[in-house]
């Protein structure tokens, strides 16, 4: 292998770092579903469904600015109860 450009994994901490080591230039990204499953393990069970309806407009978005704004409206919806929800999405939106 001469050339990654993009690398997807899970949240595992560290992870990002050892790949850029290895592969500098590359991109290092969360998988989206990794990210989604963190969601829910910061919610209670009885909010899952309505936060998996509110979360979709996010990864299904057509753009990076269309998505930013459906995140914007999750954080107005769930952000005052769920801190850490918005805190993961942030940390991984780069």
């Amino acid at each position: 292998m001469t050339d990654v450009f993009f690398i997807v994994c899970d949240g595992l901490k560290g992870l990002p770092d050892s790949a850029n080591a290895v592969f500098p230039l590359a991109t290092v990204q969360t998988c989206i579903i990794h990210l989604i499953r963190g969601t829910f393990r910061y919610a209670s069970k009885k909010y899952w469904e309505r936060i998996a309806k509110d979360l979709r407009p996010i990864y299904t978005a057509p753009s990076a600015d269309a998505a930013w704004a459906a995140f914007e409206q999750f954080e107005e919806t769930w952000a005052a109860m769920y801190p850490a929800i918005s805190r993961l999405w942030r940390d991984a939106w780069e």
